[in-house]
Protein backbone atom coordinates (compact mmCIF):
# COMPACT_ATOMS: atom_id res chain seq x y z
CA UNK A 1 0.00 0.00 0.00
CA UNK A 2 1.33 3.40 -0.95
CA UNK A 3 1.89 5.52 2.18
CA UNK A 4 -0.29 8.60 2.55
CA UNK A 5 1.34 11.97 1.95
CA UNK A 6 2.00 14.02 5.05
CA UNK A 7 -0.79 16.51 4.31
CA UNK A 8 -3.32 13.67 4.06
CA UNK A 9 -2.21 12.14 7.35
CA UNK A 10 -2.60 15.55 9.04
CA UNK A 11 -5.97 16.06 7.33
CA UNK A 12 -7.24 12.67 8.50
CA UNK A 13 -5.93 13.19 12.02
CA UNK A 14 -8.07 16.34 12.27
CA UNK A 15 -11.21 14.47 11.31
CA UNK A 16 -10.97 14.25 7.55
CA UNK A 17 -13.82 14.84 5.13
CA UNK A 18 -16.70 14.60 7.67
CA UNK A 19 -15.28 17.32 9.93
CA UNK A 20 -14.09 19.67 7.21
CA UNK A 21 -17.29 19.11 5.21
CA UNK A 22 -19.39 20.09 8.23
CA UNK A 23 -17.22 23.16 8.76
CA UNK A 24 -17.66 24.20 5.12
CA UNK A 25 -21.43 23.86 5.39
CA UNK A 26 -21.38 25.91 8.57
CA UNK A 27 -19.38 28.68 6.91
CA UNK A 28 -21.86 28.82 4.03
CA UNK A 29 -24.82 29.01 6.42
CA UNK A 30 -23.19 31.80 8.44
CA UNK A 31 -22.38 33.72 5.25
CA UNK A 32 -25.99 33.44 4.09
CA UNK A 33 -27.30 34.63 7.46
CA UNK A 34 -24.92 37.60 7.43
CA UNK A 35 -25.98 38.46 3.87
CA UNK A 36 -29.72 38.22 4.60
CA UNK A 37 -29.39 40.34 7.74
CA UNK A 38 -26.91 42.95 6.52
CA UNK A 39 -28.03 46.37 7.70
CA UNK A 40 -28.19 48.16 4.38
CA UNK A 41 -26.63 51.62 4.51
CA UNK A 42 -29.04 53.09 1.96
CA UNK A 43 -32.24 52.81 4.03
CA UNK A 44 -34.55 55.72 3.27
CA UNK A 45 -34.90 58.36 5.96
CA UNK A 46 -38.21 59.96 5.03
CA UNK A 47 -40.47 60.61 8.03
CA UNK A 48 -42.93 57.83 8.74
CA UNK A 49 -46.35 59.43 8.44
CA UNK A 50 -49.02 56.84 7.59
CA UNK A 51 -51.71 58.26 5.36
CA UNK A 52 -55.22 58.06 6.86
CA UNK A 53 -57.53 55.50 5.31
CA UNK A 54 -61.20 55.69 6.24
CA UNK A 55 -61.89 51.95 6.26
CA UNK A 56 -59.44 49.05 6.17
CA UNK A 57 -59.81 45.28 5.87
CA UNK A 58 -56.45 43.57 5.47
CA UNK A 59 -54.91 44.64 2.17
CA UNK A 60 -58.11 46.43 1.13
CA UNK A 61 -58.74 50.08 1.91
CA UNK A 62 -62.18 51.59 1.37
CA UNK A 63 -65.76 50.40 1.62
CA UNK A 64 -66.17 46.79 0.49
CA UNK A 65 -69.38 47.69 -1.37
CA UNK A 66 -67.86 50.61 -3.29
CA UNK A 67 -68.97 50.70 -6.92
CA UNK A 68 -65.37 50.92 -8.12
CA UNK A 69 -62.81 48.35 -7.07
CA UNK A 70 -59.15 49.03 -7.81
CA UNK A 71 -56.54 46.28 -7.62
CA UNK A 72 -52.95 47.52 -7.39
CA UNK A 73 -50.06 45.20 -8.28
CA UNK A 74 -46.79 46.46 -6.85
CA UNK A 75 -43.35 45.55 -5.52
CA UNK A 76 -42.04 47.28 -2.39
CA UNK A 77 -38.61 47.62 -4.06
CA UNK A 78 -40.02 49.24 -7.20
CA UNK A 79 -39.07 52.95 -7.35
CA UNK A 80 -42.02 53.72 -9.62
CA UNK A 81 -44.36 52.12 -7.08
CA UNK A 82 -42.92 54.40 -4.41
CA UNK A 83 -43.37 57.40 -6.71
CA UNK A 84 -47.01 56.48 -7.24
CA UNK A 85 -47.57 55.80 -3.54
CA UNK A 86 -45.96 59.06 -2.44
CA UNK A 87 -47.92 61.20 -4.83
CA UNK A 88 -50.87 59.86 -6.82
CA UNK A 89 -52.12 57.35 -4.26
CA UNK A 90 -52.58 60.02 -1.60
CA UNK A 91 -54.76 62.05 -3.95
CA UNK A 92 -56.73 58.95 -4.92
CA UNK A 93 -57.33 58.08 -1.26
CA UNK A 94 -58.55 61.58 -0.43
CA UNK A 95 -60.81 61.93 -3.42
CA UNK A 96 -62.21 58.44 -3.99
CA UNK A 97 -61.34 55.87 -1.31
CA UNK A 98 -61.95 57.87 1.85
CA UNK A 99 -65.17 59.24 0.38
CA UNK A 100 -66.57 55.76 -0.32
CA UNK A 101 -66.50 55.93 -4.10
CA UNK A 102 -63.77 53.33 -4.58
CA UNK A 103 -61.80 50.68 -2.74
CA UNK A 104 -58.21 49.68 -3.42
CA UNK A 105 -56.61 46.30 -2.84
CA UNK A 106 -52.83 45.85 -2.72
CA UNK A 107 -51.44 42.69 -4.31
CA UNK A 108 -47.71 41.96 -4.03
CA UNK A 109 -45.99 41.22 -7.32
CA UNK A 110 -42.65 40.42 -5.65
CA UNK A 111 -40.46 39.96 -8.71
CA UNK A 112 -37.40 42.15 -8.10
CA UNK A 113 -35.56 39.75 -5.80
CA UNK A 114 -35.51 38.08 -2.42
CA UNK A 115 -35.83 41.39 -0.59
CA UNK A 116 -39.09 42.04 -2.42
CA UNK A 117 -40.40 38.74 -1.10
CA UNK A 118 -39.17 39.40 2.43
CA UNK A 119 -40.72 42.88 2.53
CA UNK A 120 -44.05 41.56 1.24
CA UNK A 121 -43.99 38.77 3.82
CA UNK A 122 -43.32 41.27 6.61
CA UNK A 123 -46.25 43.37 5.41
CA UNK A 124 -48.43 40.26 5.66
CA UNK A 125 -47.20 39.79 9.23
CA UNK A 126 -48.24 43.37 9.99
CA UNK A 127 -51.63 42.65 8.39
CA UNK A 128 -52.20 39.97 11.05
CA UNK A 129 -52.34 42.88 13.53
CA UNK A 130 -54.43 45.09 11.22
CA UNK A 131 -51.44 47.28 10.38
CA UNK A 132 -50.81 46.31 6.76
CA UNK A 133 -51.26 49.80 5.36
CA UNK A 134 -49.15 51.47 8.03
CA UNK A 135 -46.32 49.03 7.34
CA UNK A 136 -46.93 49.49 3.60
CA UNK A 137 -46.37 53.24 3.96
CA UNK A 138 -43.27 52.64 6.10
CA UNK A 139 -41.71 50.24 3.60
CA UNK A 140 -41.98 52.84 0.86
CA UNK A 141 -40.63 55.53 3.20
CA UNK A 142 -37.58 53.31 3.87
CA UNK A 143 -37.09 52.13 0.29
CA UNK A 144 -33.50 52.24 -0.97
CA UNK A 145 -31.40 50.65 -3.67
CA UNK A 146 -32.77 47.32 -4.87
CA UNK A 147 -31.41 44.23 -3.10
CA UNK A 148 -28.87 46.27 -1.13
CA UNK A 149 -29.89 45.06 2.31
CA UNK A 150 -32.56 47.68 2.94
CA UNK A 151 -35.17 44.98 3.42
CA UNK A 152 -32.95 42.60 5.39
CA UNK A 153 -34.67 40.58 8.09
CA UNK A 154 -33.10 42.72 10.81
CA UNK A 155 -34.26 45.96 9.18
CA UNK A 156 -37.77 44.65 8.61
CA UNK A 157 -38.01 43.93 12.33
CA UNK A 158 -36.64 47.40 13.13
CA UNK A 159 -39.41 48.83 10.97
CA UNK A 160 -41.85 46.91 13.15
CA UNK A 161 -40.44 48.88 16.08
CA UNK A 162 -41.29 52.10 14.26
CA UNK A 163 -44.88 50.92 13.90
CA UNK A 164 -44.90 50.11 17.61
CA UNK A 165 -43.71 53.64 18.40
CA UNK A 166 -46.86 55.05 16.76
CA UNK A 167 -49.32 52.30 17.70
CA UNK A 168 -48.82 50.94 21.21
CA UNK A 169 -51.05 47.92 20.56
CA UNK A 170 -48.63 46.56 17.93
CA UNK A 171 -47.00 43.41 19.30
CA UNK A 172 -43.39 43.45 18.08
CA UNK A 173 -42.58 40.05 19.59
CA UNK A 174 -45.41 38.46 17.62
CA UNK A 175 -44.40 40.39 14.50
CA UNK A 176 -40.72 39.37 14.82
CA UNK A 177 -41.66 35.72 15.25
CA UNK A 178 -43.80 35.89 12.13
CA UNK A 179 -41.01 37.52 10.11
CA UNK A 180 -38.38 35.02 11.32
CA UNK A 181 -40.61 32.01 10.62
CA UNK A 182 -41.15 32.76 6.93
CA UNK A 183 -44.74 31.64 7.38
CA UNK A 184 -46.07 34.20 4.91
CA UNK A 185 -43.99 32.98 1.98
CA UNK A 186 -46.88 30.98 0.56
CA UNK A 187 -49.26 33.94 0.76
CA UNK A 188 -46.81 36.19 -1.10
CA UNK A 189 -46.12 33.53 -3.74
CA UNK A 190 -49.88 33.22 -4.28
CA UNK A 191 -50.21 36.97 -4.79
CA UNK A 192 -47.30 37.00 -7.25
CA UNK A 193 -48.98 34.19 -9.17
CA UNK A 194 -52.26 36.14 -9.10
CA UNK A 195 -50.43 39.06 -10.72
CA UNK A 196 -48.82 36.85 -13.36
CA UNK A 197 -52.12 35.15 -14.13
CA UNK A 198 -53.69 38.60 -14.58
CA UNK A 199 -51.07 39.40 -17.22
CA UNK A 200 -49.09 41.86 -15.09
CA UNK A 201 -45.57 42.34 -16.42
CA UNK A 202 -44.50 45.55 -14.72
CA UNK A 203 -45.23 47.59 -11.60
CA UNK A 204 -47.19 49.48 -10.68
CA UNK A 205 -50.13 48.03 -12.60
CA UNK A 206 -53.83 48.38 -11.85
CA UNK A 207 -57.16 46.80 -12.69
CA UNK A 208 -60.14 49.12 -12.24
CA UNK A 209 -63.43 47.19 -12.48
CA UNK A 210 -61.77 44.89 -14.99
CA UNK A 211 -60.01 47.59 -17.04
CA UNK A 212 -56.20 47.56 -17.02
CA UNK A 213 -53.98 50.55 -16.34
CA UNK A 214 -50.22 50.50 -15.92
CA UNK A 215 -47.41 52.84 -14.90
CA UNK A 216 -47.22 56.00 -12.81
CA UNK A 217 -50.26 57.63 -14.34
CA UNK A 218 -51.37 61.10 -13.11
CA UNK A 219 -54.41 61.46 -10.89
CA UNK A 220 -56.43 62.78 -13.83
CA UNK A 221 -56.03 59.43 -15.61
CA UNK A 222 -57.38 57.67 -12.54
CA UNK A 223 -60.25 60.16 -12.28
CA UNK A 224 -61.31 59.40 -15.82
CA UNK A 225 -61.03 55.63 -15.31
CA UNK A 226 -62.96 55.71 -12.03
CA UNK A 227 -65.72 57.92 -13.38
CA UNK A 228 -66.06 55.63 -16.42
CA UNK A 229 -66.23 52.60 -14.12
CA UNK A 230 -68.86 54.30 -11.92
CA UNK A 231 -70.97 55.15 -14.93
CA UNK A 232 -70.81 51.59 -16.26
CA UNK A 233 -71.60 50.13 -12.82
CA UNK A 234 -74.75 52.26 -12.47
CA UNK A 235 -76.25 51.12 -15.76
Amino acid sequence: MTPKPQWRETFDSWGGVPVFGALAVGVVIIALLIYSNRPGSSVGTHPFEPFPRAEVNGRVAGKPDALVKIVEFADFQCPFCKQWSDNVEKQLLEEFVNTGRASIQYVSFAFLGEESKRAAQAAECAADQKRFWEYHDLLFARQGKENSGVYSTSNLKKFGGEVKAKYSDFDTAKFDQCVDSGEKAGAVDAQTKQASDAGVRSTPSFIINGASLSGVQPIETFRQAIIAAETAAKK
